[in-house]
């Protein structure tokens, strides 16, 4: 079971790390690969603040695909790493979608109502990741004690 939740973290982390890697490398491409939104429906603000969200997820995105590289070989830290990503995951779900609402609630475009949906979908899955990882993780830390 444990690893198959490690290639879970790997699969879906590893997705929303490489789209941020696209997204910091080429903005563009990721517009046109659909993981950034389009240009003629969202406003410049939005479109800068996605771009400095891609830098930093760079650096944050990381720790969850990590942590399941741990459990597929057993290490020892898996546990610690899983509620370091899981934390990260559940910020950044929540801080993401009242951001985008916020946004909107102001008259920012932010993208297609179907790109709305997916993004919101993306944070969805991170926040419901996050809560299980963590919850696992503390529960293989408490039965160890």
């Amino acid at each position: 079971m444990q690893a198959f939740i490690g290639w879970i973290l790997i699969t879906i982390g590893g997705i929303l790390y490489i789209a941020q890697i696209i997204s910091s490398i080429n903005f563009d491409l990721a517009q046109r690969l659909g993981i950034q939104e389009s240009t003629g429906y969202t406003d410049p603000l939005l479109q800068r603040s996605e771009r400095y969200t891609a830098y930093w997820d760079l650096l944050t995105l990381l720790w969850l695909p990590l942590a399941g590289i741990l459990m597929i070989f057993n290490h020892q830290l898996w546990p610690i790493m899983s509620l370091i990503g899981g934390a990260i995951y559940l910020d950044s779900s929540g801080r993401e979608a009242v951001k985008n609402i916020s946004f909107r609630h102001e008259g920012v475009k932010t993208g297609t109502i179907k790109q709305q949906r997916i993004f919101f979908t993306s944070y969805i899955v991170m926040f419901v990741l996050a809560v299980f990882i963590m919850t696992y993780s503390i529960s293989h830390l408490t039965s160890s004690l």
